[in-house]
């Protein structure tokens, strides 16, 4: 019994250290500078009630209308891409709910772009990154998503060679803790290499020192 318990509590501290760096990395890219100047305004999905945005989805798409209006003030010019598929459950896609609500709210047709296929953070980065780079090289873009979300995107963004700056339309905990910790475990899974590595480098050293 003895020769378990120091593996355990070796693999219980590594997970409590990868739950408070991740709160701490949220809070660090809450609060970090994205300057104005962006050609894009990505705007990630998230569900639907109906063919209509969720309130999740919504404080999103009202904080890239806050910061399409900035950057207009600013001299600026950008377009907002918005992008989500069609999920197992929903009547229509993420992205034409979400330009329905900008065009609802004043943003020219002409301003919008959709990306329609995505099911998921990766997707949704390295699709978008895509189209951006197809239609505009050279881009430079700011990612709207939800507080607990933005570790992720961030890191969706860097593997899709996306120049992106991200921005949270919350903190990490206005949706709760249940939401940041599904959030630090889908990106723990999202580097399997690293966190595999530690945990077996951690399991193994803790058998090792429990059997001595």
């Amino acid at each position: 019994m003895h020769a378990l318990f120091l593996p355990a509590a070796l693999l219980g501290g590594y997970v409590l250290l990868w739950l408070l760096g991740f709160l701490g990395w949220a809070l660090v890219q809450r609060h970090r500078p994205v300057p104005a100047g962006a050609d894009y305004l990505v705007v990630l999905g998230a569900a639907l009630d109906g063919c209509e945005p969720a309130p999740t989805l919504a404080a999103r798409l009202d904080t890239a209308l806050e910061r399409f209006a900035a950057e207009e003030a600013a001299g600026h010019a950008p377009l907002l891409l918005v992008t989500g598929g069609k999920g197992p459950h929903e009547e229509c896609t993420e992205a034409g709910a979400m330009a329905r609500y900008l065009l609802a709210r004043g943003v020219p047709a002409e301003r919008i772009r959709r990306e329609e296929q995505a099911v998921n953070t990766a997707e949704n980065l390295r699709f978008s990154a895509a189209l951006m780079a197809a239609e505009h090289p050279g881009y430079r873009c700011t990612v709207v998503t939800s507080g607990f979300h933005t570790v992720r995107s961030a890191l969706a963004a860097r593997r899709a060679g996306a120049p992106a700056r991200v921005l949270g339309a919350d903190g990490p905990l206005a949706h709760g803790p249940y939401q940041l910790l599904r959030e630090a475990v889908g990106t723990a899974l999202a580097l399997p290499r690293a966190n595999g590595a530690a945990l077996l480098l951690l399991a193994g050293t803790g058998v090792v020192l429990g059997l001595a």
